[in-house]
């Protein structure tokens, strides 16, 4: 049912999509889907969370600035798929206020909660300032995704590292660990 969810998501828009569409794309009846899901937003939140590919390590490495570059390589492209359209019609929607609310809960809170700890990790480990404001930082580093796809700029290949540059600055030439050298 997800996977159907998805698909539709992709094809038609989260505003077209319907609980009877999904259930006959995936070949149950309706009443299927409603044991399993209670509305549209749950159904729909579910799916977004559950993505394969749109998962996160449980555990980061030992080198927290290339977990963070490969995080947000990998939310750079999954946010350009449908999630633009998916987070301007929740946010638009009088009527739609709970799957916002779930969307947050489900997808925003812990991928949010996943970068922060990579960036007290490497505060941790002395790669970045305690001064740093974490917060901010999480803030403009997921922001720099959501300002460039709604201005339709295509992201440029180096684009994640030099977005973490901007709040983990290296500490040599070449090194990328942002780690202090002794």
């Amino acid at each position: 049912m997800t996977e159907a969810a998805l698909r539709q998501l992709a094809e038609v828009g989260y505003a077209r999509v319907s609980m009877e569409s999904i259930a006959s794309e995936a070949g149950v009846a309706r009443a299927t889907v409603y044991r399993r899901f209670k509305d549209k937003a749950d159904l729909i939140t579910t799916a977004i969370a559950e993505k394969p590919g749109g998962r996160f390590p449980e555990e980061p490495s030992d080198d927290p600035r290339a977990d963070l570059v490969a995080y947000l390589e990998a939310f750079d492209e999954r946010f350009g798929e449908s999630c633009v359209e998916v987070i301007g019609t929740l946010l638009g929607s009088r009527e739609e206020r709970e799957a916002l609310a779930l969307h947050r809960q489900r997808v925003v809170e812990p991928r949010t909660a996943y970068v922060r700890a990579l960036l007290v990790r490497a505060q941790d480990l002395g790669g970045l300032s305690a001064e740093l404001d974490v917060d901010l930082a999480v803030q403009m580093l997921t922001g720099s995704v959501l300002a460039r796809r709604v201005s339709g700029v295509q992201s440029p290949p180096d684009w994640a590292p030099r977005a973490v540059d901007m709040v983990w600055p290296r500490h040599e030439v070449g090194d990328r660990s942002g780690v202090r050298a002794p």
